[in-house]
Order: structure tokens, then sequence, then C-alpha cells
């Protein structure tokens, strides 16, 4: 019940196996967790250009488009005593996720702050690590 609502980002930092963190480009962001254990997200640079003309983009507007949004819904399994959620992709904006499970570490600050980690064993070197906060919105 703890994760049923919309959350707004906060935060989203990547850290690679160099040492470094860096913030992610896809920094406006939503999360919805419903009470029949779905969920969807989306997220975007709000750094994207703008297209020259909106209903003919370029090749590279619409790659920026692409490249700079990302989408998904789920299944959602929680395992609360083990402190992950488990999202079972049904679509999703990238061809072949729809099928895959995503593992997500969590932990509340308080009623209204849930950071989801992403399971480094889902992740590709040099990113190890992926962290997203986010804040309960009404």
């Amino acid at each position: 019940k703890q994760f049923v609502g919309v959350w707004e980002l906060v935060s989203w930092t990547n850290h690679w196996d160099d040492g470094t963190s860096s913030p992610n480009r896809r920094s406006v962001g939503y999360i919805i967790y419903t009470e029949g254990g779905h969920m969807c997200w989306t997220g975007m640079d709000p750094n994207r250009p703008q297209w020259a003309s909106e209903g003919d983009p370029t090749e590279s507007e619409l790659a920026s488009t692409i490249f700079g949004a990302a989408a998904y819904c789920a299944k959602v399994e929680i395992h609360a005593d083990e402190g992950f959620v488990l999202h079972h992709v049904q679509s999703a904006i990238w061809p072949g996720a729809a099928g895959s499970t995503w593992k997500r570490n969590f932990v509340f600050d308080g009623p209204d702050r849930l950071t989801l980690s992403e399971d480094p064993a889902g992740l590709s070197p040099p990113l190890i690590g992926s962290v997203l906060v986010w804040q309960r919105i009404e």
C-alpha cells in the first residue's frame, strides 16, 4: 500500500565503474503505482531540442525524441521483507522489453519519499548503479 500513488522524480544518478557518478539526462519523470498491482513510468530529457516543424520533424529531431524519452508499464510484485520490487514489463518504448522482469531495490524515507535502485545485475558496464529518488505528489 505504501507504493500506491503518483510520484515525481526528484533525482536520478548513474554510477560508473570508474568511481564517478552523473545525473541522468532524463531528469523529468513520473511513476504511478496502482492498488491493482500495476505501474507506469515515463521520463524525459527537458533539454531536448524543439522541432522546427511540429508536423515534419527531421531525422535528428526524431532521434533526440527517442533517445531523450523513456516509458514502460508493468505488473508489480513487491517483496517487502527483502526490500525489492519486480516490474514484469508489459509494454515499453524499447523494442523487446515487453516480457522482461526488472528488479528495483527500494527504501522509503517517510511516507512520501521513495528511492528505487536498479539491480546491478541488470545493468551493463560501464554503468554499475542507477538510483532514482521520488517524491509523492497529490
